[in-house]
């Protein structure tokens, strides 16, 4: 009796978690990332052919300039492709933003319900995340780097100063606000969201950022976090969420991020 009543039981949880279990449409993440791919491509492909036939073939170039000259138009054209990639998911984003626009605060992560303001606003939140990996990355690792700072200001709400340089480091994907100037050494960390429970809330607050601040490897900044300028975050040091510094103080270390004395900070 006791084990048809435990079997029973345990039947109602497994059938409730399996209704909390939510599948993200696979396809449709499929057909940004696919969609997002080709359409630079196929400019770009245009533009080589127009090379060839309007200008090589045209011209009648010797083959041995033609061999020269096609790493810099590969160069060129890899150039061209990231900057077309950026500027049509940002497009693709801000058609999303018009249907759910962005929204700081914490929201019940609603995953099923797709009608309701926040399952729609946790939605087009996965695809804004989803789709701007892709060219995150592929500049991340191109001889450009710099168009990181681009693909953050222009597919995502993030406000990204002059001379900031991420230097293979996790970068926040939105609600950033960094000033100019900044240095993030590789591995170190920014997320301005903060996942509660897996079915709980979501927490998505903007990180704010000062002016020539330095973070240090295994550094980590979360949502809510405010430093000011010149602050220096060293090695392995967690700013948790809505973490402040002291007044006057510049040099951190630990977890929480405390205060340091000057003399150590070499």
């Amino acid at each position: 009796m006791d084990g048809n009543k435990q079997e029973k039981e345990d039947k109602l949880s497994f059938e409730e978690k399996l209704e909390k279990t939510v599948e993200l449409p696979a396809l449709d993440f499929f057909k940004i990332n696919f969609i997002s791919f080709l359409v630079p491509l196929y400019v770009c492909l245009s533009l080589f052919l127009l090379f060839e036939y309007g200008f090589i073939n045209l011209f009648s170039i010797p083959p041995i300039i033609h061999i020269f000259t096609l790493p810099v138009v590969f160069l060129i054209l890899y150039y061209i492709y990231l900057i077309i990639l950026i500027e049509f998911t940002a497009l693709w984003a801000r058609s999303w933003n018009k249907k759910s626009p962005p929204k700081e605060g914490v929201f019940k992560r609603v995953l099923d319900d797709v009608n309701s303001e926040e399952g729609k606003l946790m939605k087009y939140y996965h695809k804004r995340g989803f789709i701007i990996k892709y060219p995150m990355w592929l500049t991340s690792k191109s001889p450009f780097p710099w168009l990181i700072n681009r693909t953050l200001r222009r597919i995502s709400h993030n406000k990204i100063g002059k001379n900031v340089i991420y230097n293979d480091s996790y970068v926040g994907l939105e609600f950033t606000d960094i000033g100019d100037n900044s240095f993030f050494y590789p591995t170190s960390s920014l997320s301005s969201h903060a996942v509660n429970t897996i079915f709980g809330k979501i927490t998505m607050i903007e990180i704010k950022i000062g002016e020539n601040n330095t973070f240090y490897p295994g550094t980590i900044m979360g949502c809510g976090a405010l430093s000011t300028n010149d602050v220096v975050i060293y090695p392995n040091t967690v700013l948790h969420k809505n973490w402040r510094g002291k007044p006057g103080k510049l040099y951190y270390q630990g977890s929480p991020g405390r205060p340091i004395d000057e003399e150590y900070k070499s």
